[in-house]
């Protein structure tokens, strides 16, 4: 339980470092697909549920520690992160990303990018915790 904490606290924060890097960069790239976010599907932001983003990395990071416990995950430090991190889209993402497109007016294009994003989540994080298990 100590050694977990700070693993966990260190993977949240690596991980919405990445989060960030990785909207800003979509932002910039591709601008066109973040307008789709102004569709009254999405709640505006009134700024009473923006800390959710913020927490999201920490809660995220917490269920990965306990699924990388569940595992036996083999090879270097990366291709176990990887290995982790599809496991975790595929098996945690594709399912609600299937049922959001079905329920929600989104594009494919956008449902993707929430695949990839989430993927790139839980490798970061699962990096973390291959790295520290490591030493």
């Amino acid at each position: 339980m100590n050694k977990s904490i700070p693993t966990i606290l260190l993977a949240g924060v690596s991980v919405l470092i990445v989060s960030l890097a990785l909207l800003y960069g979509l932002i910039y790239l591709a601008p066109a697909l973040m307008e789709e976010y102004y569709n009254p599907v999405f709640r505006s932001s009134a700024f009473k549920t923006d800390w959710l983003f913020y927490v999201h990395p920490f809660v995220l990071s917490a269920a990965l520690y306990w699924f990388w416990g569940k595992g036996t995950w083999q090879g270097s430090s990366l291709s176990k992160a990887i290995t982790a991190g599809v496991t975790y889209g595929v098996v945690g993402m594709v399912p609600v990303l299937f049922l959001t497109f079905s329920a929600i007016d989104i594009s494919a294009l956008m449902v993707i990018t929430w695949f990839v994003y989430g993927v790139a989540q839980a490798v970061v994080a699962c990096y973390v915790f291959a790295a520290r298990e490591s030493k």
